[in-house]
């Protein structure tokens, strides 16, 4: 009887595993492309602190998000495109995925990052996407895509200013788009759903 009630005590201990007084042991935090955090801010102080490698899971992004690895790259590419249910953005790079930040903002406060001159960027409602490490020169000729698509109406790529840059993405309406990554080559995808 002696030894069940020590067997017990055993297996109860082992059962709580290694942790220490005190906490020692914490929970292994979780890492993947984008993490939502919210914010009111419409300019970031210091680009994002990035993952250890990028993942396909998609993220839902209804407040500000950000993630991506510490890679520098040059933006290759700038695509749009509507699908049945969403109008799709695709940025490429070259090398890895940049650390980035999606931040929902008024289109109105949209301002260019070197010059503070207002950004017009066709749409009611907005988001602005910091993309950081970013090499120079850029290989991707910068301007604007207008589009007739039902959510995504222009995407406006401006350059690069202390190694960050920054595109300005007008909307129809304020949705939450889905933000997903591929590689070979690296890409930043982002999904604006269509309303039905």
């Amino acid at each position: 009887m002696k030894y069940l009630g020590l067997l017990a005590v055993c297996v109860m201990l082992g059962a709580c595993g290694s942790a220490t007084v005190g906490g020692g042991n914490q929970a292994p935090t979780p890492t993947g492309v984008a993490s939502a955090s919210p914010s009111t801010a419409s300019s970031p102080s210091a680009a994002p602190t990035p993952s250890q490698a990028a993942s396909p899971t998609p993220i839902l992004a209804c407040t500000t998000i950000q993630g991506g690895t510490a890679a520098r790259a040059i933006i290759t590419d700038v695509r749009v495109g509507t699908h049945p249910g969403y109008d799709r953005l695709v940025i490429e790079f070259s090398g890895g995925l940049p650390a980035y930040k999606l931040v929902p903002q008024d289109p109105s406060t949209f301002v260019g990052p070197a010059s503070g001159i207002p950004v017009k960027v066709a749409g009611k409602y907005g988001y602005h996407l910091y993309i950081y490490n970013m090499d120079i020169p850029p290989t991707y000729k910068l301007g604007n895509i207008l589009t007739e698509y039902p959510e995504l109406r222009q995407v406006v790529v401006t350059g690069v200013f202390e190694g960050q840059g920054d595109l300005f993405i007008g909307l129809d309406r304020s949705v939450c788009p889905v933000v997903s990554t591929l590689s070979s080559p690296s890409r930043l995808v982002i999904d604006f759903p269509v309303q039905q």
